[in-house]
This record gives structure tokens, C-alpha cells and sequence, in this order.
């Protein structure tokens, strides 16, 4: 296992090397978010620019990587031009000016580009016209979209492959994945193609691609960031789904998240208040009781990322934290716990499925095996398998708010498993088992999907290198305390940087 001890101090913020009209534009790519929108807005380099390395980069990265189903290179480079166009004028262009970023091809729209939902229609089946919460609120901060991102059918897998775009890549090792749901804004973040992507998470899908590929990605409590849903407006919370961002740094995440949260009256459950996520980077940890445990119990874990976790707990002591060994254990298997969570998002897939069917599209021959499977079981369940199913989720959701009696924030690893190998048919899915352990290889390897029952915010940070392969820590905080948590892993950041990580990706990458 190497980590940031092993590597001496800080180094310096590692950037790519991409040929652009000839010449190599050595300091855009790798840059994080806040650094690209000081530069523009100083006029040091334009939009301009900035768009054609990271555009130069996608194309140079695409045959190994696959992260992106779509590229609007015209649109753009006339989103920079006008940006440019505006800061000549002095106008004030938003936070993120000219900072290019990407939503992810599921349930997201914007105008004139395909929407697939994973691979499970096919790219000129649907052609939105209006422009979904991400594009809406980035564009709104000055950032610039350049595409859209990888993602299985419907999310429904903690793998990033479908049957029309094939697998993501996992740019420490291309051989293999990059983690899903959002494995392919993951991917590009992780190869530092983008500072910032789009990450939706209805059972880790922003933490388990970003465990893998080697990124930080920040779930909010569910309501910080809206999602609005059409035609049921009310079809997030079984179980809760979140949108949030996947960076390279804590400071990036802090900062798309100013763009993206905020009340939406077309969420009903869009939360009111406001969280200064930029003044959350500065407070400390000290005191703070940082609970860990292994396994929640009933998880199965590669004992080389549980050694890798208990190892970077020391960061948050040399903050001034606590650590609190718990003694957790879940009431229901692990087994159970993933049977429950596919059967209560298949519901929400089959509402999705049906509704394209009624409009002419149907989504059921590419979708694979395992999600029509589990539709079917969806459609099958009575009122009394419903009540059975919530109240399980209620044991589980007392089990883990019960927590916070005792500590502040929850430790665990991310995932159980490291990066498996991708397929060549658009099936990858996770490990069968971990340690001798029987697991579902849909999502059974991960130890997410708790907070998707529970409404808790969490993140995932990069732990350092097992055998050249990245691994996350899992950082859960009571509801609503999504400052708090901020904290917490920019402390963490402060204490055990990972930016040495981005020195090791797969070097026939570029």
C-alpha cells in the first residue's frame, strides 16, 4: 500500500501535457477548478483556451478511456467566446468562470444533446430541449459544458459499462473500471481531463466511482442540491438520490457545490437554507469524536483497503480529532441489505421504463439482464412487501442516526473491493465475492447504499495506492451538518494531501 507518508511533503499541482495547435498547453489540464477561474477571470488565459486543451485532452484520452458518450466541442467553444466576450465588458461571469465540466448521461438533459440514460435507448432516440439542474446552475456560474459522461443502464450497478458505449476505463489502470454510476465523470476527473463533473447517487454512485478512480466526491443531505423529477416530483426518497460534485480537491467540490445548492421551488423537498461552503474549508476538527468502523458489522472487506483505512486515521488525529472505535453491527445481512436496496430502486427504474414506453421508446431492449430482472420483482410487490421493505430501512436508518449519540462523523471504507477488470460485452459488473465472501457483484461490494436509506451526507476521500490502484474512505455526517462534513475533509486534506496520486496514472493514458 503507498500513501501520501510514503511520498514526503505536498508536490506541486501535477498537470498533463497536451499538444494544442502545435504546442503543449502544460498548465490547463490537471488544474483544479479554482486555479483555472482566477487565471480567466485575471485574463492570464482565456476560456478560450482553457476549452481547447481540455477538448484536445478528451479526444487524445478517448480510445483508452471512454468516459464520455457526448462532445458539443461547437457549443463549447462559443460558451467560452461569450464568457470571454463578457469579462472584456467587466461584467461579473460567476465563480466558475470558464471552468469546462460535464453532466452525466442519466436523467440529466440539455438542449440538443442526446440523453440515454446509460445506454438504455439508443443516442437518437431522445433529443432534450430544456437543460436539467447541473447544466442549468453551472452555465449560471460561469462554467462551460463540454459533453456528457459514461453511466450504466439506468445507474443500476456500482460498475461504469453498457451494451452502446462500452466500458469506462479506470485511468490508473485501463484494464480496468473506473466505478460507477458516474464512473465516466469519475474517470475524467481522476485523469484530470475536468476539475469538476456531475455525480448523481442513489446507492454510492458518487463515492464508489470516485473510491476507484481516485477522486473526491461530496453526497449531500438530500435536499441541499434539488432534484426536480417529472412526472412524479416525489420519486427520490426510496431511496433518497442525490446530485452532487466529483473534484480533485475539497475547495473544488465547495465551490461547485455555492453554484448548485440552494432552494428550487420545483423540488418539494428542496431544503431552504444555505450552507457557506467556502468558510466550511477553514474550520478545524479539533475535539471532534470521529467514530471507525471495519465493516458496519456486516460488510465484507479486502483486508488490504480496511489495513489502508485504519492507516489514514491518523491524519485526523494529527487534527486534533478523536477516534472512536465502534462496535456496529446492522440488523439485517449484507445480503439482504443490497436485495432491499434493488428492489427499492428497480421500482423507480420501472416508472422510468414505463413511462419512455408510453411515449413511443423502449428502453427494454438494451437494458441488461439483472435490471429488467429486478423490474419484474418491482412490479410484482404488494402494499405489504412495500411496508415490509420501509420498515427495514427505518431499523437501518436508527441504526446508523443512532451513531451520532455516541460520535460526530462515521469512518468506513468506501468500497469492499479494489478496481476489477473490465468486459469486453458491456456486462461488467463488481466482484462475486471479497475475502471468501459471497457478495452481489451489483452493489453487495460497497458499503454506500446506507446513506441512500438513511438521508445522511457523506463523502468519499482518496486513500492513497494499494498495489497501484486507488481506494477511498467513506466520511459520514448527521443530516444536515453538510458544513461540518466539508470540514472534515478539507482537514483530512490539509493533514494527508493525495495530489501525489495523479503522478501514478496509467502512463499509456496520453
Amino acid at each position: 500500500m503507498t500513501t501520501e507518508g510514503s511520498c514526503g511533503s505536498l508536490m506541486q499541482s501535477f498537470v498533463l501535457k497536451v499538444m494544442v495547435n502545435g504546442e503543449f498547453m502544460s498548465d490547463l489540464l490537471g488544474e483544479s477548478a479554482v486555479e483555472i477561474a482566477a487565471r480567466v477571470k485575471s485574463l492570464e488565459v482565456s476560456a478560450e483556451e482553457v476549452v481547447e486543451a481540455t477538448l484536445a485532452g478528451i479526444e487524445r484520452t478517448a480510445p483508452h478511456l471512454n468516459a464520455f458518450m457526448h462532445i458539443d466541442p461547437d457549443g463549447a467553444r462559443a460558451a467560452a467566446r461569450e464568457l470571454q466576450r463578457r469579462l472584456r465588458a467587466g461584467e461579473d461571469v460567476g465563480a466558475l468562470a470558464g471552468v469546462p465540466t460535464a453532466m452525466k448521461d442519466l436523467y440529466n438533459t440539455y438542449p440538443g444533446w442526446p440523453s440515454t440514460f446509460g445506454g438504455a435507448l439508443p443516442p437518437s432516440a431522445f433529443i432534450a430541449d430544456t437543460a436539467s439542474t447541473y447544466p442549468r446552475r453551472m452555465e449560471a456560474a460561469g462554467a462551460i459544458m463540454v459533453g456528457a459522461t459514461n453511466s450504466p443502464a439506468l445507474g443500476f450497478r456500482g460498475t461504469c459499462d453498457n451494451a452502446i458505449f462500452g466500458a469506462t476505463s479506470n485511468p490508473f489502470d485501463l484494464q480496468r473500471n473506473s466505478g460507477g454510476s458516474s464512473g465516466g465523470s469519475a474517470a475524467a476527473v481522476g485523469a484530470g481531463l475536468l476539475a469538476i463533473a456531475d455525480g448523481t447517487d442513489g446507492g454510492g454512485s458518487i463515492r464508489i466511482p470516485s473510491a476507484w478512480s481516485g477522486t473526491f466526491g461530496f453526497q449531500p443531505t438530500f435536499g441541499r442540491v434539488p432534484l426536480v423529477l417529472r412526472p412524479n416530483a416525489f420519486g427520490g426518497t426510496a431511496p433518497f438520490v442525490y446530485e452532487g460534485p466529483i473534484t480533485r480537491t475539497v475547495a473544488d467540490a465547495a465551490l461547485a457545490l455555492t453554484a448548485l445548492s440552494g432552494r428550487d421551488r420545483l423540488d418539494p423537498y428542496s431544503l431552504p437554507d444555505t450552507v457557506d461552503w467556502n468558510a466550511s474549508l477553514n474550520a478545524g476538527i479539533r475535539g471532534k469524536r470521529i467514530g471507525y468502523t471495519r465493516d458496519f458489522g456486516v460488510f465484507a472487506v479486502d483486508p488490504r483497503i480496511a489495513a489502508g483505512v485504519e492507516a489514514s486515521l491518523s491524519a485526523f488525529e494529527r487534527q486534533g480529532a478523536i477516534i472512536v472505535p465502534l462496535d456496529v453491527e446492522l440488523p439485517h445481512s449484507q445480503a439482504e441489505l443490497s436485495d432491499l436496496w434493488s428492489r427499492m430502486i428497480s421500482a423507480g427504474n420501472l416508472a422510468a421504463v414505463e413511462g419512455f414506453a408510453y411515449a413511443g421508446l423502449d428502453m427494454r431492449p438494451q437494458l441488461p439482464e439483472p435490471v429488467v430482472r429486478w423490474m419484474d420483482v418491482a412490479a410484482a410487490a404488494t402494499p405489504r412487501d412495500l411496508r415490509r421493505d420501509q420498515m427495514v430501512r427505518t431499523e437501518v436508518f436508527g441504526r446508523v442516526e443512532g451513531l451520532f449519540d455516541e460520535v460526530d462523523f462515521v469512518v468506513s471504507p468506501t468500497v469492499g473491493a479494489l478496481p476489477i477488470h473490465n468486459l469486453d460485452n458491456g456486462r461488467t459488473v463488481g466482484p462475486s465475492e471479497i475475502d471468501g465472501v459471497a457478495v452481489d457483484p451489483l452493489i453487495g461490494w460497497c458499503l454506500t447504499y446506507l446513506t441512500n436509506f438513511s438521508g445522511h451526507p457523506a463523502a468519499s476521500l482518496p486513500g492513497g495506492l494499494i498495489d497501484g490502484l486507488p481506494f477511498g474512505i467513506q466520511i459520514i455526517a448527521p443530516r444536515y451538518a453538510d458544513a461540518d462534513l466539508m470540514s472534515a475533509c478539507a482537514r483530512f486534506e490539509e493533514a494527508a494531501p493525495w495530489e501525489w496520486i495523479y503522478r501514478e496514472l496509467a502512463p499509456e493514458l496520453y
